[in-house]
């Protein structure tokens, strides 16, 4: 062997061996997408959206001509909003069950340990797992979401009910709705994380999401003067989802929400990835 091929063996072992965090993120995105349960998970999530959309718009009875002249278009416009999004109430729930398996499925299965050995660093795995989750969630979410629109705003119009449907309103409502989508999907992967078991994690995530506003407002029913409990409801996760998706919270502005939603998503990835790095996997 001559010594500049011995010279250039060390050196190309190492471009080989050199992962970069584009390599992770195309390495988690092959992960993610496939799995079968990713393809149906994210299927349901597209059925719940669009199926309850356009099975409510079909069931709303026809506006009578004297609630059509009594209606305003504002009013019109709110209920064809909570008609289009009516499947955010459930679809967050199962793309929870997907954030949280992300992670505890590899832990299960032991595959975590091959992604911290290639990554010794562990945090570009993390941060890649969810940056993919929020894209493939975010992304089924903006296709979930307009095609709920399209198909309720034609069904309610030719019932008589008025108003914009096509607005910047409408707009900022698909896309805050397919943001909180991808925002529950990195809680979630946080939850996992920290858990790091399937059957808490999807537990917690969706106390967080489905019983925590239950629990709230029996505590506002037993507890009428208690009116911080009220207050503090809009910062729930699922409440901050309904305002960043257009259907009101309270009196909280646009931003409010989005930033209520970040803050628990940015909190549970946070406690994930310093447990990550000081627990063994």
């Amino acid at each position: 062997m001559s010594t500049a091929t011995a010279t250039a063996a060390p050196h190309q072992h190492s471009e080989i061996g050199r992962l970069s965090f584009l390599r992770v993120l195309r390495s988690e995105w092959i992960k993610l997408v496939t799995l079968r349960s990713t393809f149906w998970t994210l299927v349901g999530v597209l059925v719940l959206i669009v199926g309850l959309s356009a099975l409510l718009s079909a069931v709303v009875p026809e506006a009578s001509v004297l609630e059509q002249r009594a209606a305003s278009a504002q009013a019109g416009s709110a209920f064809v909003t909570r008609a289009a999004t009516a499947g955010l109430t459930f679809a967050p729930l199962v793309i929870a069950v997907l954030g949280v398996l992300a992670i505890s499925g590899e832990f299960s299965t032991g595959m975590i340990r091959s992604s911290f050995a290639a990554v010794p660093h562990r945090f570009p795995v993390f941060a890649g797992k969810a940056i993919v989750l929020f894209v493939v969630s975010g992304l089924v979410g903006l296709i979930s979401l307009t095609a709920s629109w399209a198909i309720a705003v034609p069904l309610l119009t030719s019932k008589g009910y008025k108003g914009d449907f096509f607005s910047d309103s409408t707009l900022w409502s698909i896309l805050g709705g397919a943001a909180f989508l991808g925002l529950v999907a990195v809680f979630a992967l946080g939850v996992g994380a920290i858990v790091k078991a399937s059957a808490g994690g999807i537990a917690i995530t969706l106390g967080v999401l489905f019983l925590l506003p239950i629990i709230v407002a029996l505590l506002e029913a037993l507890l009428p003067a208690q009116t911080w409990i009220r207050d503090w409801s809009h910062y729930l996760l699922s409440e901050g989802g309904n305002g960043m998706a257009g259907l009101g919270n309270g009196t909280l502005e646009p931003w409010q929400n989005i930033l209520t939603v970040a803050i628990w998503g940015a909190v549970s990835f946070i406690v994930g990835a310093i447990l990550l790095q000081r627990r063994d996997a």
